[in-house]
């Protein structure tokens, strides 16, 4: 009633389809319907930062950012409301977030969480207090010493940064204070990278569609290098290479921070990959994304200054060595810990993929495509699914929490001091539901999955020429 009511105040009602919604930077659709954007970054908690999400579908971000929350009931969405987002059943993956196992896990946590602030708690900042004296103290000793071990420590303590603080910070978890969230998420800018692109990549495509081949960023950063998505033993995609992929794994990860760094087309164009609509990044004149590029720029100077120029100035540091080698010790750190969270004997590749095919299905029998959105796929079951979970509390520490990944990508905004605290009860939830829950005792445990993984996509083709043969 409201819908109509407010259309009928405002004028003609907008109707997008996403490709039109591309070049619409001021709307954004959650569950089929747009909203103004920009007016609404201006009453929202959050402030402009959710502007970056402007001219997209932005319905399982809304959702991963507040569970159980239907737009429909939310007064200060409604205000904001200018159309219909019309979707595409063979594109556009529509997710469902209130089936049993939805309700019941966030249910279940809520109980396990009852009187205690889902927001940091003071041993997050104990933890950061001293993850910050020691990056100091690093690099330090790699200024004045050009030793080898200070640059690695160095390396090791920007890990450190990227993990347990910036990362909750992005995912708005550490404070219920949007300034204090934005203050510590820009700690990523300070060993190497940008808030605006982890934000793209990360929070915007891969917490939203994990493994979700298209939509989730990380699911085919590596390639043509590494194929971390099982594509057809056919696909194009797959090169003779792969077959030996298991080995040199973590040769190729190791540069990920020196892309990260030394990329300058993220500094200008402020995106990280053509996905990301121009309208909203640096591209683009009014784009959202063009006003931060300047602080950008200078705080990736500022990193270089640190890590590369004072070492080969005061130490004489050969600079062939000073520039790539503080953000390769980060990037073979973060690496190693990150590839393991969604690339293991089990997971879930491409959960949108029967729910698609559902509704495509349902549209050749009916005729149209009303009757798509009734197939949806279950957003929780998805993120348990192609997600696991390894260690306990010392994992956390030493993580972030990142080792507890089923726990984060069903509860991103909770800080993952906590994940320790409700991990015995997402699992027993999973267990009732029937959703499949990776557990491994250790990293190594889940290292040696993840390798194991990696080389059965790897050889698939050889597989299936072996196959054809002896057939």
């Amino acid at each position: 009633f409201f819908f109509v009511f407010f259309i009928m105040c405002v004028g003609e009602r907008l109707s997008l389809t996403t490709d039109q919604l591309l070049k619409r930077p001021d709307l954004v659709a959650v569950d089929g319907v747009l909203y103004d954007i920009v007016g609404l970054a201006k009453a929202h908690p959050g402030g402009d930062l959710i502007q970056a999400s402007g001219a997209a579908d932005a319905s399982a971000l809304f959702h991963s950012m507040h569970p159980g929350t239907k737009p429909e009931n939310s007064k200060l969405l409604q205000e904001f409301i200018r159309g219909e987002h019309v979707r595409d059943s063979k594109t556009d993956p529509v997710y469902a977030y209130d089936t049993d196992f939805a309700k019941d896990v966030r249910k279940s946590v809520r109980e396990v969480m009852k009187g205690v602030n889902w927001y940091a708690p003071m041993g997050f900042w104990i933890r950061t207090a001293v993850i910050m004296a020691l990056t100091v103290v690093g690099e330090w000793y790699w200024m004045t010493t050009g030793m080898l071990m200070w640059a690695m420590f160095t390396g090791f303590m920007h890990m450190q940064i990227g993990l347990s603080i910036q990362h909750d910070a992005s995912h708005g978890a550490i404070s219920k204070r949007p300034w204090v969230n934005a203050l510590f998420a820009y700690g990523i800018d300070c060993i190497g990278s940008s808030r605006w692109i982890w934000l793209q990549s990360h929070i915007m495509r891969h917490h939203p569609y994990t493994n979700h081949q298209g939509l989730d960023l990380d699911a085919g950063s590596a390639e043509p290098f590494i194929l971390f998505h099982d594509y057809p033993a056919a696909s194009q995609n797959r090169k003779w290479y792969h077959r030996f992929q298991a080995f040199y794994l973590h040769a190729i990860l190791a540069f990920y921070g020196l892309s990260m760094t030394y990329n300058p087309y993220y500094l200008f164009r402020m995106q990280h990959n053509d996905t990301i609509p121009n309208s909203t990044t640096a591209l683009a004149k009014d784009g959202f994304l063009r006003q931060y590029r300047a602080y950008a720029v200078a705080m990736r100077l500022f990193f270089i200054f640190r890590t590369a120029v004072m070492p080969w100035y005061l130490c004489g540091v050969n600079p062939l060595i000073a520039i790539p080698i503080v953000p390769t010790f980060t990037g073979i750190f973060l690496t190693f810990v990150f590839v393991v969270s969604h690339n293991f004997e089990g997971s879930e590749r491409e959960p949108a993929k029967k729910c698609l095919a559902k509704a495509s299905e349902a549209e050749k029998k009916s005729g149209d495509d009303s009757t798509a959105q009734d197939d949806k796929i279950d957003w929780y079951q998805a993120q348990a699914e192609t997600s696991c979970t390894y260690g306990g509390m010392g994992g956390m520490i030493f993580t972030g929490g990142l080792n507890m990944q089923i726990e984060h990508h069903l509860f991103p905004r909770m800080s993952s001091w906590h994940y320790p605290r409700i991990q015995k009860t997402v699992q027993e939830v999973c267990e009732r539901h029937g959703v499949r829950y990776a557990y491994y005792p250790t990293l190594w445990d889940n290292v040696i999955s993840t390798l194991k993984y990696m080389n059965k996509v790897g050889i698939a083709q050889t597989l299936a020429h072996a196959q054809a043969e002896l057939s």
